[in-house]
């Protein structure tokens, strides 16, 4: 159950957000953008366990194969052209590549940039130093 959890893009991309969404709500409810800063590690930590995916379900990327048909084995193409369907490697094989590719690397970025900057919104929005 946590396998399928921390390996569904859909919903690590939810509670990244929501972790996001509760360091506003909370910065925002407390009047110190610290609690951003707290909250912007856990959605790096996020970021971290989405690109972790290939090694969570102990499946490495494939390689990039041209098949006869002349497309790619990614490429739905392809299995058109052959009357297959799109196996079920090749879905999780692609979820893995947007993990690993962007959607992870965002999340750190996101998160590192709520750690490192968060509390200067303190100055920026009038809230008093603590």
């Amino acid at each position: 159950m946590l396998k399928t959890l921390l390996t569904n893009n859909k919903a690590m991309t939810a509670s990244a957000i929501a972790l996001l969404g509760v360091g506003v709500a909370m910065s925002i409810t407390h009047r110190d953008f610290l609690w951003l800063n707290r909250f912007g590690a856990l959605v790096v930590c996020s970021g971290v366990l989405i690109m972790a995916r290939p090694v969570i379900l102990r499946e490495d990327i494939k390689i990039n194969v041209i098949m006869e048909t002349g497309f790619s084995h990614f490429d739905d193409a392809h299995y058109k052209a052959t009357n297959e369907p799109i196996p079920d490697w090749v879905i999780q094989d692609r979820r893995s590549r947007t993990a690993v590719g962007w959607l992870g690397p965002l999340f750190v970025f996101i998160g590192t940039a709520a750690t490192g900057f968060g509390d200067l919104l303190n100055t920026l929005v009038g809230y008093a130093a603590v």
